[in-house]
Parts: C-alpha cells; structure tokens; sequence
C-alpha cells in the first residue's frame, strides 16, 4: 500500500497550490469592486451630460426672446450675448450666476442682492427668463445702457446723430421710420422724449408714443404753436406742417 505523502498540498482545480483558492478569491472580489467602480463612473458621466442636455434645452430660443424685446435696442441683445452668450441656466440646470458669490443672475447677469426685491415688487422674478429679460428692459428705460457698461458695444457709448426731415404729419400710436428723426430732433431741441431708454439720444424708435407726444406738445407750447385742445382741434400733440418747420429751425 502506498503511503501518502505528507507536508503536500492538494492542488485545486484552480489557482497555485500554495494558497491558490484564496489567491484566486481575492483576485475576482477586486475585479467585481472594478466593475462596480467603473459602472459608477460611467452612470455618473451620463448623469452629467444628461444634466448639461436637460440646461441646454432649457436655453433655447432665449436668444430670440432677446432679439424680440429689445428689437428697437440692439445694443442690449449685444449685451445678453457678451453677459451670458444668451444663457439663464448653467450647466448643471441651475440658475446662471457670476461674479463675486454668484451674486450675478441669469441672461443679464442682474445684481440678486441690490434687484431681487425690487424686480419682484415690479412683478418679475429674475430667477426666470421672463422675469428676467423683463427686469432688463426696465432697468435699461429706467438707466439706459449704463448698468451694462462694461459690455457695452463701443457704437453704444457714442451714438451717432439722426439726420433727414420730416415730411409727413405725425401722430401718437403711428409706428414710422420719421419718428426716429422726430425724436431726434426733438432731443436736439431740448426736449428729448427720454433720458434714458427708448425715446432717449442715441435710442430713438419708430413708434409715437404717450413721452413723444408730451415731448411733442412741450416744443410746441415753448414755440407757441399750441398750449392747450387736442390734436383734432388745435393740433396739440400733433406733428405738422407748422410743428415740422419749426424744429427744422430749431435743429443745429
């Protein structure tokens, strides 16, 4: 009968024989921990582009929400562009902010400490694109372009004088491109519509609004062409042939 042999160890069907089973153990738990590791890794990037996709999506068509509000003003769609390149939402879907403690928000890069309440007792919230395209275009009749001075386009600064004449009657509620020389010479006068904003030098628009026709009836009380009635009885209000010739004259 043969003896066995003593001090040798059985070989495993896997693995050495020196410790081999455990060897082989320890080896498929760390390449099961790799796996696992490396599936997080790969769910985690796909929830972060999924997350850049989602911020993405949300920022569409802000440019032409831009491009229409300010569509008489294209200094500030410059603007939006150079503050956020037309963006209320940062990569990972939150609220865009900049500057100092993310104290800017938004399309705008509005101020939150100094606006915040004041844009929310106007009815807007400048968390929203709304809210916060809207707050601008206040912020902007109320001051112009100076909250945005240092991404002001270089024309913005320094706009350069209308010219032409007048050759028609104009009235308030008409949209005309003589309203803009009418506004114009008007300023030049001393009697802008605005000091900042639509109406004002530099900003002139093609419609005949309530500040044109105050502006309007203020030359023409100064020049005694009308004080008093209205547009139908004494021409009040109304640009016309008398109200044209005399801010021809007035024009430098």
């Amino acid at each position: 009968m043969a003896r066995p042999v003593l001090g040798r160890k059985r070989r495993g069907a896997v693995g050495r024989a020196d410790g081999g089973v455990t060897w082989t153990l320890g080896m498929r738990y760390h390449a099961r921990m790799k796996l696992k590791m490396t599936a997080f890794a790969v769910a985690l990037a796909l929830s972060a582009a999924g997350a850049a996709h989602a911020a993405e999506d949300k920022n569409m068509g802000i440019e032409a929400m831009v491009a229409a509000a300010f569509a008489e003003d294209p200094a500030m769609v410059a603007v939006a562009k150079c503050e956020s390149g037309y963006r209320q939402f940062a990569p990972d879907g939150t609220v865009l902010r900049g500057g100092p403690g993310g104290r800017y928000v938004g399309v705008f890069q509005i101020d939150e400490p100094i606006h915040a309440a004041k844009a929310a007792a106007a009815g807007h919230d400048i968390l929203t694109v709304t809210g916060n395209i809207g707050y601008a275009k206040e912020l902007f009749a109320a001051n112009g372009i100076a909250p945005w001075k240092g991404c002001a386009p270089a024309s913005a600064s320094a706009p350069a004088a209308l010219s032409g004449t007048l050759t028609i009657d104009l009235k308030a509620g008409m949209r005309h491109a003589q309203v803009r020389i009418l506004q114009a010479m008007l300023s030049e006068a001393g009697y802008p519509p605005a000091a900042a904003g639509p109406g004002s030098p530099g900003h002139e628009t093609d419609l005949f609004g309530p500040l044109t026709r105050e502006a309007v009836r203020k030359f023409q009380c100064a020049k005694k062409i009308a004080c008093d009635g209205d547009e139908a009885t004494t021409g009040y209000g109304r640009v016309g042939p008398r109200t044209r010739a005399a801010l021809a004259t007035a024009r430098p």
